[in-house]
């Protein structure tokens, strides 16, 4: 299973790099292939018909990929003035809402209804959808790509920091595999390599060299620390959704990952987080 699943990345890494080689156009065209699918499986998840989260999904592909390329009017409106930020800003109080609620029912289980699944899907994949958007057109593939780099090293150091040092259950109602040993080795990795990199190369387009150079230590200890938070909740909720129906996978589409939504379901929570962050930053 683990070989598959590291075939599968792999594979996945090439499409996106290959992808970004080829053009902006050519990226634009794969993200939104991944939020369709994403759109699918969540609200299957939430107990809607196969086929009609399936329109549902292909309609959403097709409408960010016409506005990104054919509505420049409705980019530039968005991006301007606050219209940006009041969207990152409501995704990350619903992500705020919904980490909570995930902690607090980690040893119980949450049973999430399908109207509140529903809602949240037509909510959080557009906001993370412009974010994405916004990281690749505004600030280039290498900063958005470390956006998405912290999950994955959130992902990759807790599977192995866990798997090291086992201990007690962090989500036992949720996601029976999560330790907190797991969390505790994503957020020391996750802000210790930030540091480096920035030690290293402090002007590198990176994500956590703009929080580093932008903030004092302590704040910028808290805000890389609530962005591996937000990976882990997103990765919960997701959980959550799917123990609700009493499936294993969003869907079979990544041979040893499940769907896409499994893969981007923590991605879903970061990319409007770190953009609201950037934006406030920057004075929006």
């Amino acid at each position: 299973m683990l070989l598959q699943r590291v075939i599968t990345a792999v594979v996945l890494l090439i499409i996106v790099i290959g992808a970004l080689l080829i053009s902006p156009l050519a990226f634009t065209a794969v993200a939104a292939v991944a939020i369709g699918c994403c759109f699918w499986e969540w609200l299957r998840l939430c107990r809607w018909n196969s086929a009609l989260a399936g329109v549902c999904g292909a309609l959403a592909a097709c409408f960010f990929f016409y506005i990104e390329y054919a509505s420049p009017a409705f980019l530039q409106g968005l991006q301007s003035g606050t219209g940006l930020m009041v969207i990152t800003c409501a995704a990350t109080v619903l992500w705020a809402v919904i980490t909570l609620l995930v902690f607090t029912r980690r040893t119980t289980g949450w049973q999430v209804k399908p109207i509140f699944g529903s809602v949240l899907a037509w909510v959080i994949l557009p906001a993370a959808w412009f974010s994405l958007m916004y990281l690749f057109r505004s600030k280039g593939p290498i900063y958005m790509l470390s956006v998405l780099a912290i999950v994955w090293v959130a992902d990759i150091v807790a599977y192995f920091g866990g798997r090291a040092m086992g201990g007690p259950k962090m989500a036992q109602g949720i996601s029976p595999k999560k330790t907190w040993s797991g969390a505790l080795t994503a957020f020391v990795c996750v802000i210790a390599l930030s540091y480096v990199l920035y030690w290293a190369q402090p002007f590198f387009p990176l994500w956590s060299n703009s929080i580093i150079s932008g903030l004092d230590i302590w704040a910028s200890d808290l805000v890389l620390f609530i962005a591996v938070l937000f990976s882990i909740a997103g990765d919960l909720f997701e959980s959550a959704l799917k123990r609700s129906v009493g499936i294993k996978d969003s869907s079979n589409l990544l041979p040893g990952h499940g769907g896409f939504y499994d893969r981007l379901d923590a991605q879903m929570s970061v990319l409007p987080y770190s953009v609201f962050v950037l934006l406030f930053l920057q004075g929006f």
